[in-house]
């Protein structure tokens, strides 16, 4: 009876263990399953966030595409305000400001027609010479100039001789070519009034100076002069610097070139370490922080029709040779690399670089590129324009009439 009732509790015992092996792989089992759902489940989560970023990625970049290959056909005005300026009153644009002078006086103005701030005098022939924000106004063969930028005055200069030319940097101070009868000076001087220095030339050693430019910063200056001897035309360009290290030098001249059959009736610091010269048969680009030095020389073989530029950009325009439009445009960054080559037929009246794009303009219409080289817009103005200011968008201008501000956007 023992061995009987031994056996029947082994066999409860093996039907314990039995249960128990069962029920430890059911658990087992449904652990598995419950882990592979999850599993599945973070793929498709997965799956559905880089299938909807996919998507947002193709839309965005068939709209940058559509946006980039859209050609705007006409503009509305979404805003304007009226404007009255006297009708010998020249205009241009101040960085984002409008701009207006005359023989009586100057003036900024806001783009909704706020005047910023006003300056009167009395001039016979008021000469402009900008560097970005920084504005100064001068007569030519007078003996004052005034100063400004886009916030108000930053100060008069007089001078004791008769003005020729001057520039102007971006602190406000102005670099002036005088007539001091016998030689001729350039001074430099602060917005106060105060001369900081200068130096003399004459036509025997140097030249006369004919276009003369000044750093940002206002420590260098670039002087074009041309001299005439025994029955040939020469030019050269002269570069002074007036911080510590000009003062090692005579008269601070730290570098310079000659041409020869030349005339350079254009230079420009482009930055405040690049400079380009432009002569009637090739274009010079220098370069230095100190003492610049040649960078690059293109010869010109046409006659060039138009000269524009900004400090970042140079364009010289030239009649299209291949007879398809009237004028072609080739333009030039600070590298000295010809960026853009655009052909037109509007008579034009200015070429403006903005960061979207290419503008150029006459008093009745304007034709836009972008940086590529796509047309944007071609069309008539509504009416006789006398300044067009981007406003950072290439769909965006405010047009300047006789006698209104507008703004408006291409569509």
């Amino acid at each position: 009876m023992a061995e009987i009732k031994d056996f029947k509790r082994n066999q409860y015992l093996l039907k314990g263990i039995d249960k128990k092996t069962n029920a430890d792989d059911g658990d087992g089992y449904r652990s598995k399953s419950a882990d592979s759902l999850v599993a599945r489940h973070r793929q498709l989560k997965i799956y559905t966030a880089i299938s909807i970023v996919a998507l947002a990625g193709a839309f965005l970049i068939g709209a940058y595409f559509h946006w980039k290959n859209i050609v705007y056909t006409d503009y509305e005005v979404q805003q304007q305000v009226n404007w009255v300026r006297a009708g010998e009153a020249k205009c241009m644009n101040l960085s984002g400001l409008l701009f207006t002078y005359s023989n009586d006086g100057m003036s900024c103005t806001d783009t909704r027609g706020n005047v910023v701030w006003n300056q009167t005098y009395e001039m016979q022939n008021p000469i402009i010479r900008t560097c970005k924000k920084t504005i100064a106004v001068g007569d030519y063969n007078g003996r004052s100039i005034y100063v400004s930028d886009t916030q108000g005055s930053l100060g008069t200069i007089n001078t004791t001789m008769p003005i020729r030319d001057f520039c102007v940097s971006l602190n406000g101070i102005v670099a002036a070519v005088l007539d001091d009868s016998t030689v001729t000076a350039i001074y430099l001087y602060s917005t106060a009034g105060q001369e900081l220095a200068y130096f003399k030339t004459t036509m025997s050693e140097s030249g006369y100076p004919i276009a003369i430019d000044i750093s940002d910063d206002g420590t260098k200056v670039a002087v074009s002069y041309l001299k005439a001897e025994n029955g040939t035309v020469s030019s050269s360009i002269g570069f002074y610097n007036f911080s510590a290290v000009g003062q090692q030098v005579t008269d601070n001249l730290v570098s310079g070139y000659g041409y020869a059959d030349a005339i350079v009736p254009i230079v420009n610091f482009m930055e405040n370490d690049t400079v380009v010269a432009i002569a009637d048969n090739r274009i010079m680009f220098y370069r230095g922080r100190q003492k610049p030095e040649s960078l690059s020389e293109i010869l010109i073989s046409e006659e060039i029709q138009g000269i524009f530029y900004d400090e970042n950009y140079i364009g010289l325009v030239f009649y299209n040779s291949t007879g398809e439009t009237a004028y072609r445009l080739d333009v030039y960054d600070t590298n000295a690399k010809k960026v853009s080559e655009l052909c037109f037929d509007i008579e034009y009246t200015d070429i403006v670089f903005d960061s979207t794009g290419l503008i150029v303009r006459s008093d009745n219409e304007c034709i836009i590129y972008d940086w590529q080289g796509r047309l944007k817009y071609e069309g008539a103005f509504k009416e006789h324009i006398t300044c067009l200011i981007p406003m950072g968008n290439i769909a965006k201008y405010t047009l300047v009439t006789d006698d209104s501000i507008q703004q408006i956007q291409l569509y």
